[in-house]
Parts: structure tokens; C-alpha cells; sequence
């Protein structure tokens, strides 16, 4: 791993520690270098500003998660991915909140596109499906899917993470037939 991932992996586990000990605390870009023992000048080499530490950090935690259920299937993903949101929901409430050119909603879509693209490939693997088309329904699925997981942030996540993935699974194990429908019209 190149030296500025691993101080960028430091950050981010700074950050993750100051956040959970202490999650209604204003962090600072100060406080976090010196947890680091890194000059602020370090920080900004690698970040241009808290937010995007925020958003690399919930990156790095998703990516983290997925990689060793990825054999598992999508299924498995899915539920990973709600599992780590819910795990690190201070640091997803911070970036929530805070006033940003990149919010959560564009990070959830950036994160959960990845995936759902994925699960669409899969699920569509032995249909002559377009490339194009195969995008347009892995966008679809996204924006769907970006909006019911927003709702249960933003509804504090009462329900379970393996709840909530059970019921999202439903919408892509009934897809197939949307996919076949695609498939005929070639």
C-alpha cells in the first residue's frame, strides 16, 4: 500500500475513534492530524477539507465490508453494506448534516450504484441485454434504492440492517422477468 493510503487509512481511523467516543464533538482538522502526528499542511495534502475525509472514510468502510462477502453474492452485499452504514451511522449522520457539494444521497449513490451494477450483470447473465440497457435499469434500481435506504437513515434506523435487506432483495430476485421482458424486445 503507497504511504499516502496508509495516512489516509490513519485519518480515517481517527476519525472513526474521535467519532465514537466523543460523536457530538466539533472535529477539527487540527485535532485530527495531531491524533496522527501529522501538521495540518499532511492533512490538506491528502484532503481538501473534513467533508471529504467524511466521504472517503465511508468509502474505504463500505469497500472494506463488501470485499470479503463479495463470493457470497449480492445478496450478501447488500446486507454488508446496511450492516457497516448502520455500524458507522454518527460518522453518516455528520456527513448528512453537514452543508457540502457532495452530500449523502450523491455518496450513497456513488457507493450503492456500484453494487446494484453488479447485481444487475448477474442477474442478467445468458440474456442479450444492451449494455446501455443493463445501465439504465442498474440506475433505476439505484435511484430506488438510495432513496428507501435515506428514508431509514433518516428515520434513525429502527429497523434491522438484515431486515432492510431482505425486503430490497425482493425487488431484484423479482427483476428477472423485467430483464427477460428486456431481453425479447432485442
Amino acid at each position: 500500500m503507497a504511504k499516502s493510503d496508509d495516512r489516509k487509512e490513519t485519518l480515517a481511523k481517527a476519525l472513526l475513534v474521535r467519532l465514537a467516543n466523543r460523536p457530538d464533538e466539533l472535529i477539527s482538522v487540527s485535532a485530527l492530524a495531531k491524533d496522527c502526528g501529522l501538521s495540518r499542511q499532511s492533512f490538506y495534502y491528502h484532503f481538501k477539507s473534513l467533508h471529504e475525509l467524511y466521504a472517503w472514510t465511508l468509502h474505504y468502510e463500505l469497500m472494506r465490508t463488501v470485499r470479503p462477502v463479495r463470493a457470497d453474492g449480492w445478496k450478501a452485499e447488500l446486507q454488508a453494506i446496511l450492516e457497516r452504514i448502520f455500524e458507522n451511522r454518527t460518522l453518516v449522520e455528520r456527513i448528512s448534516s453537514l452543508r457540502s457539494n457532495v452530500g449523502l444521497d450523491d455518496l450513497l449513490k456513488q457507493e450503492m450504484g456500484i453494487h446494484v451494477m453488479r447485481i444487475v450483470e448477474e442477474i442478467s447473465t445468458g440474456l442479450d441485454i444492451a449494455p446501455s440497457d443493463r445501465a439504465l435499469i442498474a440506475r433505476f434500481y439505484t435511484a430506488g434504492i438510495v432513496e428507501i435506504v435515506r428514508i431509514w437513515i433518516d428515520d434513525g434506523m429502527h429497523e434491522s440492517p438484515e431486515r432492510l435487506a431482505e425486503r430490497l432483495a425482493l425487488f431484484f430476485v423479482n427483476s428477472s422477468e423485467l430483464l427477460k421482458n428486456i431481453d425479447k424486445l432485442r
